[in-house]
């Protein structure tokens, strides 16, 4: 908000409008740049039926809603300091009741709009008499003050209020406006919503039938549509009148028939028309100045006295007196048999209730669930059951069910029950319910979420173990938070053998949760000795999902490095498969001892069973697919300004296999250099030390990812933990993890892996070598990307001083980016290189906002 009050906000304006006119001031409200908002006007002025009906004559009531699911979420000492009231009411919702109320502007189009807007919208506004404490409902959801971040634990900050507004004027005199806004709701919902008065006679006329009220609603968040409440004849014989809805949905009317095609959100609307100077959609000093006069009042009571709020759960519709006051206060009547439609989900009202499932005696019920039976999903479903517990399978083709059970009772009788819909699977679990999902990602877990929270309850659990993107993962664990349902995000690695006999398990989500499936999770997974299980809580949703999504891209690097040794070994030392199978065998019995290591010899080993000649490793067709989540460990890698050169050569090289017919084009254009002959015994040991020693840079670079996350998110993720759940199961273990392990248990703040004494030890004395295998390389014409980049990132990251100096003098001279100087430090500087340079005042305004890594 743009002050605190009136007072404040006179202040803050006072020193704007000394230094700039109103006119080149564009003050943003985002509400006013969105959709449904700016709709407003069209639907208003551009259709004959609206006018007619907007006003006293036929409204009984006016009710804007804006509903959030989720609580503070550590912005509780932001919030505390304003409450909902400044932080939804004063701007965004009263913005929205101007817009509804006000009379026809002279245009709403042109360079005149914008005056006659804004001066219609205050016309609204001075019209509002200042609100009373008697005209409120204030709440606090329980567990508010819980949030450390709030210092006053005796805090009476609303964090739920509905206000009665009136407005003075022929057109709305005794029309109530009700703003309703509050946080740890039971939806996501902002909306406005014109409840229309009785239609005349209309008891009389249907011999006392009830008759609902019209109701026109324009729903701002989320999917965002227009629709009235009608009421059309029941089906049948009878002529009772039930409710319908006229309605646009502008996801399914404009854009689904278009890929990549969406609205543009409300921000990219309001800083298009400030560079294009339209001023409409921003808020003017006059505005704001009536805005605080109207809620100062009331703002001050709240702030100076001892109100108190009532307390609601988290999770309800909000404080019982609520709705109680807005039935009063408003007239307004509900319509408890109203149900609509939204996207293909019926809703009564918002989230409803979960529907109460038919008991079923205790010794048939399951210990856990598991949805989704692909390959992995029915090999973990066996994992499960044969340590022991109880799991009732489900999927959304019952075929998948029947052949999961049969492989049960082949596999030894094991305990798992099938079951063909999603509300006998939830029904067939103890509580509190745990369910794992094994479903593609993107929309399939959300429609699988969607059906089970149906019927599951508050402190069930649903854990999704698929290769997802962590943001989506905080969404869907706030969405479920509404309804109390925990959610956890866990990466699952060792493929189909590992998920029947033991994976890696990687979950991320509340420790409660966490603490409920623990006892399943850590007897399933792989077993490391004394290490344990390879399962193990890695901190808040979305921390397991990164884990495994970085376990993917050192995946990647570490398949790149060996299969660039391979061509080494094929191209230049001439060794056959069987040869190579050898070394690799023989490699694996030394510190570079690691799953893929073993599959490597044993791929290699492997006679072609189509032709009955040769191997199928020169069958194999030299494209390598990929699913994503190596894209997504590159971009994190952008993001959090973390250098992993060694996975995003894999992923280069990946995309550069992909294009197979350009490359065969190529290679008749450029001669392939001479292969020169080599002292193999040299090589081998080249080979040995380089890959080694990339391996290593592969691991920093992963866990330094990590670590850049963690500390962004407050997720407090233990890297020595995250290589013990590696050390097991998964594609990456490897015999190094368990120094890894060591290196970071010793000392949990190490900066880079890199400088661990071990491993500084173990790269020193292979330095040589790595460089005399990329020299070969690289003489040779034989790529070795992932081989290069990881020297590269070594010798980089091992300098005190880079040539970034002149790269950042070139920023300096062409832009004007400034530089700071090392006998300077912590200061900005500007040079004018040539004449034409000038003196850019302040230079250390310059870089706000620019990424520099500290």
């Amino acid at each position: 908000p743009f002050g605190k009050d009136l007072e404040s906000f006179e202040e803050l304006n006072e020193t704007l409008s000394a230094n700039f006119t109103e006119d080149h001031l564009y003050r943003i409200d985002h509400y006013l740049g969105k959709e449904m908002v700016q709709n407003l006007t069209v639907l208003r002025f551009s259709n004959t039926w609206f006018e007619c009906v907007w006003s006293n004559k036929d409204i009984e009531c006016v009710i804007l809603t804006f509903k959030e699911p989720f609580g503070t979420d550590g912005r509780g000492g932001y919030f505390d300091q304003y409450g909902i009231i400044r932080d939804i009411l004063q701007n965004h919702l009263l913005q929205v009741l101007t817009l509804l109320a006000m009379e026809p502007p002279t245009t709403v189009e042109g360079p005149k709009s914008g005056k006659a807007i804004r001066d219609a919208k205050v016309a609204v506004l001075n019209a509002i008499p200042p609100i009373s404490l008697e005209d409120t409902v204030l709440g606090q959801y329980q567990g508010y003050a819980d949030d450390p971040t709030i210092k006053n634990k005796d805090t009476n900050t609303p964090t739920f209020a509905v206000l009665k507004l009136a407005i003075n004027t022929p057109r709305w005199h005794g029309v109530p406006f009700i703003m309703k806004a509050g946080k740890a709701l039971n939806e996501r919902k902002a909306e406005m919503r014109i409840q229309f008065k009785d239609a005349p006679a209309a008891t009389y006329l249907f011999n006392g039938q009830d008759c609902p009220r019209n109701e026109l609603v324009m729903r701002m968040q989320p999917h965002e549509a227009v629709y009235m409440k009608t009421n059309v004849k029941s089906p049948g014989f009878a002529a009772k009148p039930i409710q319908s809805e006229l309605e646009v949905n502008y996801d399914t009317r404009f854009f689904s028939n278009f890929e990549n095609t969406s609205n543009p959100d409300a921000y990219t609307r309001l800083i298009l028309d400030v560079l294009q100077g339209k001023h409409a959609a921003f808020v003017r000093d006059d505005e704001l100045r009536r805005a605080w006069e109207i809620f100062t009042p009331l703002l001050h009571k709240i702030d100076n006295t001892d109100v108190r709020p009532i307390v609601y759960a988290q999770g309800s519709r909000g404080p019982k007196e609520a709705d109680e006051f807005i039935s009063k206060a408003a007239g307004y009547k509900r319509n408890e048999d109203y149900v609509f439609y939204d996207n293909e989900l019926s809703r009564k009202s918002g989230v409803v209730d979960p529907i109460p499932l038919p008991d079923i005696p205790n010794d048939q019920m399951c210990d856990v669930g598991l949805y989704g039976l692909a390959v992995m999903g029915q090999n973990f479903a066996l994992n499960m059951a044969s340590h022991g517990f109880k799991v009732c399978v489900g999927n959304r083709s019952p075929a998948k069910v029947s052949t999961t059970v049969a492989r049960a009772a082949a596999e030894g009788n094991l305990p798992i029950v099938g079951s063909d819909d999603v509300q006998d699977f939830v029904r067939k679990l103890s509580k509190p319910r745990k369910v794992i999902i094994l479903v593609q990602a993107g929309k399939p877990v959300d429609d699988t979420i969607a059906k089970l929270s149906e019927y599951m309850e508050k402190g069930d659990l649903i854990i999704d173990g698929g290769n997802e993107w962590f943001p989506n993962s905080i969404n869907r664990a706030k969405l479920l938070e509404s309804k109390g349902i925990h959610f956890m995000g866990m990466g699952i690695s060792g493929g189909e053998e590992g998920a029947r006999n033991g994976p890696s398990l990687m979950p991320g989500g509340p420790k409660v949760a966490y603490d409920m499936i623990a006892p399943i999770l850590t007897k399933c997974a792989a077993q490391i000795g004394d290490k344990g299980a390879c399962a193990g809580y890695l901190g808040p949703v979305g921390s397991g999902n990164y884990v495994k999504m970085v376990h993917n891209g050192i995946e990647y690097g570490d398949m790149q490095l060996i299969s660039e040794v391979y061509d080494v070994l094929k191209n230049v030392v001439g060794m056959s498969n069987e040869e190579m199978a050898d070394l690799f065998e023989e490699w694996n019995k030394t510190e570079l001892s690691s799953y893929l290591i073993e599959i490597t010899y044993k791929i290699l080993r492997k006679k072609d069973d189509k032709t009955g000649e040769g191997y199928v490793i020169d069958y194999v067709l030299d494209k390598t697919g990929m699913k994503g989540t190596g894209r997504w460990t590159i971009q994190e890698g952008a993001e959090r300004s973390v250098a992993i050169p060694t996975m995003a050569a894999a992923l280069d090289a990946r995309m550069l296999s992909g294009r197979k017919e350009e490359r065969e084009s190529a290679s008749k254009v450029f001669e392939a250099p001479t292969i020169s002959s080599v002292d193999k015994a040299k090589v081998l040991e080249d080979l040995k030390a380089a890959l080694y020693s990339s391996k290593v840079c592969s691991y920093a670079q992963g866990l330094s990812l990590i670590k850049a996350a963690s500390d962004e998110f407050e997720w407090n993720v233990n890297l020595s933990e995250c290589a013990r759940l590696w050390m097991g199961g998964c594609i990456i273990r490897a015999e190094l993890l368990g120094e890894i392990y060591n290196a970071f248990n010793e000392n949990p703040s190490l900066d880079n892996l890199l400088v661990n004494p071990f491993f500084a030890k173990q790269i020193k004395s292979r330095v040589p070598s790595w460089r005399s295998l990329v020299a070969l390389c690289v003489t040779n014409g034989i790529a070795c990307p992932s081989l290069c980049s990881s020297l590269n990132y070594f010798d980089t990251y091992r300098r005190a001083r880079l040539p970034a100096n002149l790269t950042q003098a070139q920023r300096d001279f062409f832009g004007g980016h400034t530089y700071e100087r090392v006998d300077a430090p912590g200061e900005r500087f500007h040079t004018a290189w040539t004449e034409a340079h000038k003196d850019i005042g302040d230079a250390n305004q310059r870089t706000a906002g620019e990424n520099v890594q500290k």
